[in-house]
């Protein structure tokens, strides 16, 4: 998962360090977890989301150990109304309430935590990196490569919460520049 995370940084595939490249030096990581999931909706991305949780907690992770990242608001609350209606519950971080659940939170809230499972939602183009962050490369150029470099940044933040299963996902159009590192399906 760090070698997948990693390459949304630099855009080169890694080779998990087996001796033929060095594209991850300084990049260390004391868990191993399957190779993550990247999959695309071509609608109804919040209903993968519930049954990727349901086959989660099916296999043994609690809801508390599951964390789903967004980069806004209002995909957080869409995605812990579709898993409450599930009868799953949820625990949207940084809405002033606490309690059991599965834990919801925008990619900035995400920073700190650590899950055993992780799904990182909505990464769509324009999304991710959004638009809003960053500045027109006819504007200023490096502004523009520094702007998409700290949205990559947050992605790979994201990505990097899970111990165990990272699930990348989106709906209509990837977002050409995090999704789809080389090699991963």
């Amino acid at each position: 998962m760090l070698a997948w995370s990693a390459s949304v940084l630099t855009g080169e595939e890694p080779d998990d360090m087996d001796g033929t490249k060095e594209s991850l030096a300084g990049y260390r990581s004391t868990m191993r977890g399957v190779r993550p999931e990247a999959s695309a909706h071509a609608a109804e991305e919040t209903a993968a989301l519930v049954s990727r949780v349901e086959k989660w907690i099916a296999s043994g992770v609690e809801a508390e150990h599951i964390g789903r990242a967004v980069r806004f608001v209002q995909f957080r609350r869409n995605i812990a109304g579709a898993l409450e209606r599930a009868g799953i519950a949820a625990c949207v971080l940084g809405a002033g309430r606490s309690g059991p659940g599965v834990r919801i939170g925008t990619m900035h809230r995400m920073k700190g935590l650590e899950f055993r499972c992780v799904a990182v939602a909505g990464v769509n183009d324009g999304t991710v990196p959004t638009k809003a962050a960053v500045t027109p490369v006819d504007v200023h150029v490096q502004q523009h490569q520094e702007d998409v470099n700290s949205e990559l940044s947050l992605l790979f933040v994201a990505c990097t919460r899970a111990r165990e299963a990272l699930q990348v996902s989106w709906h209509g159009d990837p977002s050409p520049t995090c999704v789809r590192p080389r090699g991963v399906p």
